[in-house]
């Protein structure tokens, strides 16, 4: 790179990163590369599903930069990823939105108010999806139309989608959008089917600015073929205008089995991002912020007890929280310890993953230092032989599959070690109970003279 294109390419970032949001920025501009500059054309290294965005949102920036380096203006040429050559067309017109005709009929966002953005709690688990939600929230239809959130239940997909409504209306309060399960989606077009009224659906919901649909899976399962054209017809129209749809599953397009194969091929077109379940420290943060709407105090190893408990979904945290506030209303308790909060959850740990409440630790830890030949100390101690590597990590494990101790507390038995080396030795001793039948034969003859 010459020294004019490393300055050229410096101030379009520059010029990028002063327009635009942090986070849009992060998402369509920051992996992007500057190939040449030669004979007054620019051509940049791009994500191909980002040509659109650049060429709506960056081209007076490209242009500035261009006559304050390069005295003249830049023709630019796109290259992707798939080196495929495409030329941005400078010339184009801009899209205008289509007015909203007042015949149209009324359309109710259904959006949550309580979801937004400010009160998702990032973790490396849904960075990505936010990341995406947010740039789509800031220029919706401008790429990655559509965006499909995929995920287990209670892992943020409805909040993010309403997060992205509510963004959007924020911005736009005149902005037609629709928040809707596909269920409801379902029997909407049941209704109209039966009224004879299909025009008014179809108007209803091919003239939204963004279509914001939950649990598209129920399409697959429960609708009928007519159910799924309509869904069809109603994709195109909107995405044919620019228009943002959003789809949130509980598994990748490619899984939607009772789907039709034209809808998911249209699924894919934008960009597919997962949320798996939080990590200990996002579980902490989670429970952290929700513990502000009750009118308790938590102590610190509270909060890490709860979040040693429930690894699963965000669900179960507010779940146990709103068990706790039962309890604490019932005794009319203002400081709630772990003790009050084992107490409170112990049904819906049992109706879950049943734990047995009433074993020591001391004990777990005699009865594997007895089968694997080691001793206690050797297990709490540092010692990194393989034989004693082992034994401490499937006392770690059964630690937490038979305790309600917390990964802390556990952790402390074990000579003090943190709670991410729980974790550790806990997920590396389940994978290897998935594949190593000796080692489950072990486990069930440790379990049973643990019991």
């Amino acid at each position: 790179m010459t020294e004019n294109e490393r300055i050229f390419w410096n101030r379009v970032l520059e010029l990028a990163q002063s327009q635009l949001k942090q986070a849009t920025f992060d998402f369509f501009v920051s992996d992007a590369k500057l190939i040449k500059v030669e004979q007054n054309q620019a051509t940049i290294l791009i994500d191909d599903m980002k040509k659109l965005f650049w060429e709506k949102n960056l081209q007076p920036v490209l242009l500035t930069a261009g006559f304050e380096v390069f005295n003249t203006e830049l023709l630019i040429t796109y290259v992707f990823e798939e080196d495929q050559a495409e030329k941005g067309d400078s010339s184009a017109p801009q899209s205008q939105k289509s007015p909203v005709l007042e015949t149209l009929p009324s359309v109710h966002p259904d959006l949550n108010p309580k979801y937004s953005f400010d009160n998702f709690v990032i973790g490396d688990e849904n960075r990505w999806a936010f990341t995406a939600s947010t740039a789509v929230a800031d220029l919706p239809g401008s790429a990655y139309n559509p965006l499909f959130i995929y995920g287990g239940p209670g892992l943020g997909k409805t909040h993010l989608l309403n997060a992205i409504g509510n963004a959007v209306l924020a911005e736009n309060p005149q902005a037609r959008i629709k928040y809707i399960s596909a269920e409801n989606f379902i029997n909407e077009f049941v209704v109209h089917i039966r009224l004879q009224n299909m025009d008014e659906l179809k108007q209803k919901f091919r003239s939204l600015d963004l279509l914001l649909i939950d649990d598209i899976q129920s399409l697959a399962k429960k609708s009928l073929a007519a159910t799924q054209e309509e869904f069809f017809n109603t994709f195109n129209a909107l995405h044919d205008n620019n228009k943002q749809i959003v789809l949130t599953s509980d598994r990748t397009p490619d899984d939607l089995n009772d789907l039709e194969q034209r809808l998911v091929t249209r699924f894919k077109w934008g960009l597919t991002v997962n949320i798996t379940p939080p990590d200990f420290e996002t579980r902490v943060a989670i429970l952290n912020n929700k513990i502000q709407e009750y009118n308790y105090q938590f102590l610190p190893e509270t909060i890490e007890y709860l979040a040693g408990q429930f690894d699963s979904n965000v669900r179960d945290l507010e779940g146990a929280l709103k068990d706790i506030s039962l309890v604490a209303n019932f005794k009319n308790l203002d400081l709630i310890t772990v003790e009050v909060a084992a107490e409170a959850i112990r049904a819906r740990k049992q109706d879950s993953n049943p734990k047995m409440t009433i074993i020591p630790i001391e004990k777990i830890q005699k009865e594997v230092s007895k089968f694997y030949g080691v001793t206690v100390k050797e297990i709490q101690s540092t010692k990194r032989n393989q034989d004693i590597v082992l034994a401490r990590q499937v006392a770690m494990y059964l630690a937490r599959e038979l305790t309600d101790n917390s990964l802390p507390k556990i952790g402390k038995e074990f000579g003090g070690r943190d709670h991410s080396t729980v974790l550790h030795a806990y997920n590396k001793i389940k994978n290897m109970l998935e594949q190593d039948d000796s080692l489950r034969i072990e486990m069930d003859t440790i379990k049973n003279k643990i019991k």
